[in-house]
């Protein structure tokens, strides 16, 4: 019986230049379809690249937050029907499935919120592996369970050459975007480049069982960790979160904080000390991934992981804290980006529009974004992740969120 994700997509554009020429396109192909774009805050960069380039006001969505780990997961369905009942002339949403940790979104809740709208659903899948649909194992594509337009990274087209797929769904609305979404392929079809479909789509007959390889080793690696008892698992705590439909069998994030040991020294001595390179990391927890015909480094991560000093037990446990509620947004990202701008000391900028998107590790979200007004709790907050060992403010004007970069009125 096919794997649900093996629907057909209605249309399938290669891009040789991997992912984020994709999510430029979907934005140059929205504004047809109404003047704003709703998106998930921590959406991948080229996104907020997109809405440059576009020039779509923003309505931003907090994906809901683990503040025992530290880390993003996913949009609520709730929230987004929220959010699209007081937006105005809305021409579709993006969100992420899977999260950098390998949480899956509720995409047919999500696509239910979005068409009852009446806007199409966008959703970036470039955390997924991109064998899909040939493993009952692996969570459904996006595309099958309602989405109109899906983002897919990491797929080599030729040895050595990466590409990205965008696809384009069945529905009503799939079809409304897509004179769009081809016309925004001419444009950009200089760098996109031109992939070879057939190619693409060619499973190879190793592929379930090098695809359960992987599961197999993915979960000797969580046995372990959880047998040697000294860091967690994020994904044990995906049940807590009703909004997380399921998990991505191949990711593996680990909260080595919970061990004594802050994620970027892991990082650094995973690659240093072992030539072992983990997928992300954010505060207290580092996140790797199986690819199949990788299962050769299991054992070799497992005793990685397992030496990794514990120099000051505790010292370095996601914070507690949940991030504050964004100021509101006056500027349209594309106006926020191309304005005059100044640094300045973070207790100057309260009130201010921000200039630049500014992420907060823990739980690695943007905590203010292009044209947001810069409030109090959100300078207060900055700087308390700052301060911890294990956190880091990446966009601030200083590494320290002592100063930021704001709109030069």
């Amino acid at each position: 019986m096919p794997h649900p994700s093996a629907q057909m997509a209605r249309r399938t554009w290669f891009l040789a230049v991997d992912a984020p020429l994709g999510h430029h396109m979907a934005a140059l192909a929205a504004p047809a379809l109404g003047r704003t774009l709703v998106v998930q805050r921590d959406a991948p960069v080229a996104v907020t690249e997109g809405l440059v380039l576009s020039g779509l006001d923003a309505g931003f969505l907090r994906p809901t937050v683990d503040p025992k780990h530290g880390v993003a997961h996913v949009v609520r369905a709730v929230d987004l029907a929220q959010a699209l009942a007081v937006q105005d002339q809305v021409a579709a949403v993006h969100v992420v499935s899977p999260s950098r940790c390998g949480a899956v979104a509720d995409i047919p809740a999500l696509a239910g919120a979005a068409h009852s709208a009446g806007v199409p659903l966008m959703v970036d899948e470039t955390w997924r592996e991109p064998l899909r649909g040939v493993h009952p194992d692996l969570p459904p594509g996006a595309l099958a369970q309602g989405a109109d337009l899906v983002v897919s990274g990491h797929v080599p087209f030729r040895e050595g050459t990466p590409g990205a797929v965008l696809r384009l769904g069945q529905g009503p609305q799939a079809q409304r975007l897509e004179s769009s979404v081809d016309k925004a392929f001419d444009f950009v079809r200089s760098m996109a480049g031109s992939g070879d479909p057939e190619r693409a789509r060619t499973v190879l007959p190793s592929a379930r069982d090098r695809v359960q390889a992987a599961i197999d080793s993915a979960e000797r690696i969580r046995y372990a960790i959880r047998a040697q008892g000294r860091f967690a698992l994020v994904g044990d705590g995906f049940g807590r979160f009703p909004e997380v439909a399921g998990a991505d069998p191949l990711r593996i994030a680990v909260d080595t904080g919970a061990g004594g040991i802050c994620a970027y020294d892991a990082r650094s001595r995973l690659a240093d000390g072992h030539r072992i390179r983990v997928e992300a990391v954010t505060g207290s927890v580092i996140v790797a991934s199986v690819a199949p015909g990788s299962v050769s480094c299991t054992e070799r991560f497992i005793d990685a992981v397992h030496a990794l000093p514990s120099p000051r037990p505790a010292a370095h446990a996601a914070l507690q804290v949940s991030p504050p509620t964004p100021g509101p947004s006056q500027l349209t990202v594309r106006e926020a980006y191309f304005a005059n701008s100044r640094a300045v000391a973070a207790a100057e900028a309260v009130g201010r529009l921000s200039a630049s998107a500014v992420t907060a590790c823990p739980p690695g979200v943007p905590i203010v974004l292009p044209g947001e007004v810069i409030t109090a709790q959100t300078v207060a907050f900055l700087a308390l992740v700052a301060a911890s060992p294990s956190g880091r403010v990446l966009g601030a004007a200083a590494a320290d969120a002592t100063s930021l970069r704001v709109v030069d009125e």
